[in-house]
Protein backbone atom coordinates (compact mmCIF):
# COMPACT_ATOMS: atom_id res chain seq x y z
CA UNK A 1 0.00 0.00 0.00
CA UNK A 2 2.83 2.19 0.52
CA UNK A 3 4.28 1.91 -2.83
CA UNK A 4 1.03 2.51 -4.15
CA UNK A 5 0.57 5.52 -2.28
CA UNK A 6 4.11 6.83 -3.37
CA UNK A 7 3.22 6.03 -6.93
CA UNK A 8 0.26 8.28 -6.68
CA UNK A 9 1.85 11.04 -5.24
CA UNK A 10 4.27 10.81 -8.20
CA UNK A 11 1.69 10.93 -10.53
CA UNK A 12 -0.19 14.17 -9.14
CA UNK A 13 3.02 15.82 -8.43
CA UNK A 14 4.24 15.44 -12.12
CA UNK A 15 0.76 16.63 -13.64
CA UNK A 16 0.45 19.44 -11.52
CA UNK A 17 4.49 20.84 -12.23
CA UNK A 18 3.20 20.41 -15.78
CA UNK A 19 0.39 22.62 -15.66
CA UNK A 20 2.72 25.32 -13.75
CA UNK A 21 5.00 24.63 -16.67
CA UNK A 22 2.76 25.56 -18.70
CA UNK A 23 0.57 28.26 -17.56
CA UNK A 24 4.23 29.94 -17.44
CA UNK A 25 4.76 29.38 -21.44
CA UNK A 26 1.15 31.14 -21.74
CA UNK A 27 1.94 34.18 -19.95
CA UNK A 28 5.30 34.50 -21.38
CA UNK A 29 4.23 34.18 -24.58
CA UNK A 30 1.58 36.69 -24.18
CA UNK A 31 3.63 39.48 -23.07
CA UNK A 32 5.89 39.38 -25.42
CA UNK A 33 3.53 39.79 -28.68
CA UNK A 34 4.30 43.00 -30.16
CA UNK A 35 -0.03 44.33 -29.12
CA UNK A 36 0.42 43.59 -25.66
CA UNK A 37 2.10 46.14 -24.52
CA UNK A 38 1.03 48.60 -27.02
CA UNK A 39 -2.21 50.55 -25.61
CA UNK A 40 -3.86 52.89 -27.39
CA UNK A 41 -3.47 56.23 -25.94
CA UNK A 42 -6.35 57.77 -25.32
CA UNK A 43 -6.22 61.68 -26.66
CA UNK A 44 -7.92 64.03 -23.55
CA UNK A 45 -10.93 66.14 -24.97
CA UNK A 46 -10.12 69.60 -24.23
CA UNK A 47 -12.03 71.26 -21.60
CA UNK A 48 -14.44 73.86 -22.40
CA UNK A 49 -11.73 76.57 -20.98
CA UNK A 50 -9.53 75.79 -23.48
CA UNK A 51 -11.89 75.74 -26.30
CA UNK A 52 -12.97 79.24 -25.34
CA UNK A 53 -9.11 80.46 -25.33
CA UNK A 54 -8.83 78.81 -28.79
CA UNK A 55 -11.69 80.64 -30.24
CA UNK A 56 -10.24 83.95 -28.96
CA UNK A 57 -6.60 83.50 -29.89
CA UNK A 58 -8.20 82.84 -33.38
CA UNK A 59 -10.49 85.88 -33.49
CA UNK A 60 -7.58 87.76 -32.49
CA UNK A 61 -5.67 86.77 -35.54
CA UNK A 62 -8.34 88.09 -37.55
CA UNK A 63 -8.60 91.50 -36.57
CA UNK A 64 -4.64 91.74 -36.88
CA UNK A 65 -5.27 91.20 -40.58
CA UNK A 66 -7.79 93.54 -41.03
CA UNK A 67 -6.59 96.36 -43.12
CA UNK A 68 -8.20 99.54 -41.53
CA UNK A 69 -8.41 102.52 -43.14
CA UNK A 70 -5.45 103.76 -40.71
CA UNK A 71 -3.40 102.02 -41.86
CA UNK A 72 -3.97 102.32 -45.62
CA UNK A 73 -3.90 106.14 -45.20
CA UNK A 74 -0.18 105.87 -43.39
CA UNK A 75 0.45 104.10 -46.17
CA UNK A 76 -0.50 106.22 -49.11
CA UNK A 77 1.36 108.83 -46.97
CA UNK A 78 4.29 107.09 -46.59
CA UNK A 79 4.44 107.67 -50.75
CA UNK A 80 5.28 111.34 -49.74
CA UNK A 81 5.69 113.66 -52.89
CA UNK A 82 4.86 111.47 -56.11
CA UNK A 83 6.44 112.96 -59.32
CA UNK A 84 3.70 111.31 -62.05
CA UNK A 85 4.04 112.98 -64.90
CA UNK A 86 7.30 115.43 -66.91
CA UNK A 87 7.36 117.36 -69.34
CA UNK A 88 10.66 118.02 -71.36
CA UNK A 89 11.40 120.86 -73.18
CA UNK A 90 14.00 122.89 -75.65
CA UNK A 91 12.71 126.95 -75.35
CA UNK A 92 14.54 129.24 -77.25
CA UNK A 93 14.81 132.96 -74.88
CA UNK A 94 16.05 136.47 -76.45
CA UNK A 95 17.24 139.36 -74.93
CA UNK A 96 17.42 143.21 -75.59
CA UNK A 97 18.79 146.52 -74.14
CA UNK A 98 18.86 149.54 -75.42
CA UNK A 99 19.59 153.19 -73.86
CA UNK A 100 17.03 156.53 -74.46
CA UNK A 101 18.25 159.60 -74.42
CA UNK A 102 14.67 161.43 -73.40
CA UNK A 103 12.41 159.30 -75.02
CA UNK A 104 14.45 158.54 -77.89
CA UNK A 105 16.43 155.26 -78.51
CA UNK A 106 19.90 155.05 -78.75
CA UNK A 107 20.89 152.10 -81.57
CA UNK A 108 24.51 152.30 -81.09
CA UNK A 109 23.40 151.35 -77.32
CA UNK A 110 21.75 148.29 -77.75
CA UNK A 111 22.60 144.54 -76.59
CA UNK A 112 20.86 142.02 -77.04
CA UNK A 113 21.48 138.06 -77.44
CA UNK A 114 19.40 134.82 -78.56
CA UNK A 115 20.04 131.38 -77.16
CA UNK A 116 18.24 128.20 -76.43
CA UNK A 117 17.95 125.70 -73.33
CA UNK A 118 16.83 122.26 -72.72
CA UNK A 119 14.94 121.71 -69.87
CA UNK A 120 12.38 119.44 -67.98
CA UNK A 121 8.93 120.53 -65.92
CA UNK A 122 8.39 117.97 -62.94
CA UNK A 123 4.49 117.28 -61.75
CA UNK A 124 2.93 115.49 -58.93
CA UNK A 125 0.73 114.93 -55.78
CA UNK A 126 1.89 115.56 -52.33
CA UNK A 127 0.69 112.20 -50.79
CA UNK A 128 1.47 113.24 -47.24
CA UNK A 129 -2.18 115.09 -47.03
CA UNK A 130 -3.84 112.02 -48.54
CA UNK A 131 -6.48 110.23 -46.40
CA UNK A 132 -8.30 106.98 -46.90
CA UNK A 133 -11.90 106.02 -45.67
CA UNK A 134 -13.34 102.63 -45.99
CA UNK A 135 -16.82 101.59 -45.31
CA UNK A 136 -17.19 97.92 -44.98
CA UNK A 137 -21.39 98.20 -44.69
CA UNK A 138 -21.16 99.66 -47.99
CA UNK A 139 -17.90 97.89 -49.28
CA UNK A 140 -16.52 100.58 -50.42
CA UNK A 141 -12.59 102.69 -49.92
CA UNK A 142 -12.78 106.40 -50.78
CA UNK A 143 -9.39 107.70 -51.28
CA UNK A 144 -9.14 111.97 -51.20
CA UNK A 145 -6.02 112.99 -52.87
CA UNK A 146 -5.02 116.86 -53.55
CA UNK A 147 -4.91 118.29 -56.90
CA UNK A 148 -1.41 117.86 -58.77
CA UNK A 149 1.04 120.67 -58.94
CA UNK A 150 4.18 122.03 -60.76
CA UNK A 151 7.10 120.53 -58.46
CA UNK A 152 9.47 121.96 -60.23
CA UNK A 153 11.37 123.55 -63.68
CA UNK A 154 14.93 122.48 -64.28
CA UNK A 155 17.12 124.16 -66.76
CA UNK A 156 19.94 122.28 -67.56
CA UNK A 157 22.71 124.94 -68.01
CA UNK A 158 24.85 122.04 -70.23
CA UNK A 159 22.44 122.25 -72.77
CA UNK A 160 22.99 126.34 -73.78
CA UNK A 161 23.24 127.60 -77.49
CA UNK A 162 24.05 130.84 -78.36
CA UNK A 163 23.04 131.73 -81.46
CA UNK A 164 23.77 135.89 -81.35
CA UNK A 165 24.86 138.32 -79.23
CA UNK A 166 25.85 141.92 -79.46
CA UNK A 167 26.87 144.65 -77.55
CA UNK A 168 26.09 148.10 -77.66
CA UNK A 169 27.98 151.08 -76.71
CA UNK A 170 27.74 151.55 -72.78
CA UNK A 171 25.71 148.98 -72.43
CA UNK A 172 27.18 145.66 -71.03
CA UNK A 173 24.91 142.48 -70.82
CA UNK A 174 24.89 142.12 -67.22
CA UNK A 175 24.41 138.62 -65.12
CA UNK A 176 21.04 140.44 -64.12
CA UNK A 177 20.18 139.75 -67.75
CA UNK A 178 20.45 136.79 -68.01
CA UNK A 179 18.61 135.60 -64.55
CA UNK A 180 15.95 138.06 -65.92
CA UNK A 181 15.55 136.09 -69.05
CA UNK A 182 15.79 132.41 -67.61
CA UNK A 183 12.91 133.21 -64.92
CA UNK A 184 10.89 134.30 -68.10
CA UNK A 185 11.76 130.94 -69.70
CA UNK A 186 11.00 129.03 -66.41
CA UNK A 187 7.23 130.69 -66.84
CA UNK A 188 7.16 129.93 -70.24
CA UNK A 189 7.93 125.84 -70.04
CA UNK A 190 5.61 125.89 -66.85
CA UNK A 191 3.00 127.56 -68.74
CA UNK A 192 3.41 125.48 -71.91
CA UNK A 193 3.30 122.03 -70.20
CA UNK A 194 0.12 123.11 -67.76
CA UNK A 195 -1.40 123.91 -71.38
CA UNK A 196 -0.34 120.44 -73.04
CA UNK A 197 -2.05 118.45 -69.76
CA UNK A 198 0.94 117.65 -67.58
CA UNK A 199 -1.58 118.34 -64.70
CA UNK A 200 -4.32 115.94 -65.37
CA UNK A 201 -2.08 113.26 -66.51
CA UNK A 202 -0.10 113.62 -63.24
CA UNK A 203 -3.62 113.17 -61.15
CA UNK A 204 -4.26 109.88 -63.22
CA UNK A 205 -0.69 108.64 -62.69
CA UNK A 206 -1.19 109.31 -58.89
CA UNK A 207 -4.18 107.47 -58.43
CA UNK A 208 -3.20 104.48 -60.25
CA UNK A 209 0.37 104.27 -58.20
CA UNK A 210 -2.55 104.76 -55.38
CA UNK A 211 -4.73 101.99 -56.48
CA UNK A 212 -1.55 99.66 -56.91
CA UNK A 213 -0.78 100.06 -53.50
CA UNK A 214 -4.55 99.64 -51.97
CA UNK A 215 -4.80 96.60 -54.11
CA UNK A 216 -1.72 95.10 -52.90
CA UNK A 217 -3.40 94.87 -49.62
CA UNK A 218 -7.14 94.79 -49.74
CA UNK A 219 -8.81 92.58 -52.32
CA UNK A 220 -10.23 95.48 -54.83
CA UNK A 221 -13.08 92.51 -55.69
CA UNK A 222 -14.50 92.99 -52.98
CA UNK A 223 -14.73 96.99 -52.45
CA UNK A 224 -15.32 99.78 -54.55
CA UNK A 225 -12.70 102.19 -54.75
CA UNK A 226 -13.35 105.64 -55.39
CA UNK A 227 -11.00 108.63 -55.35
CA UNK A 228 -12.48 112.06 -54.25
CA UNK A 229 -10.15 115.36 -54.95
CA UNK A 230 -9.38 117.51 -51.43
Amino acid sequence: MVTEKKKIGLLVGTIVAVVAAIAVMFILYVARRPDAAAVAPVTPRPSAEVIVREKEVEKLVTVEKEITAEILTDGVRDLGVLVTDEYYFTEVVSFSSIKKLWKIDLGITESSYLASYDGVVTAGVDLETASVEKDEAQKRITVTLPAAEIQNVDIDPESFVLYSEKAGLGNHLSVEDFNSSLIELEQTARDKAMARGILERADDNARSLVRNLIGSLVDLGEYTLVFAEG
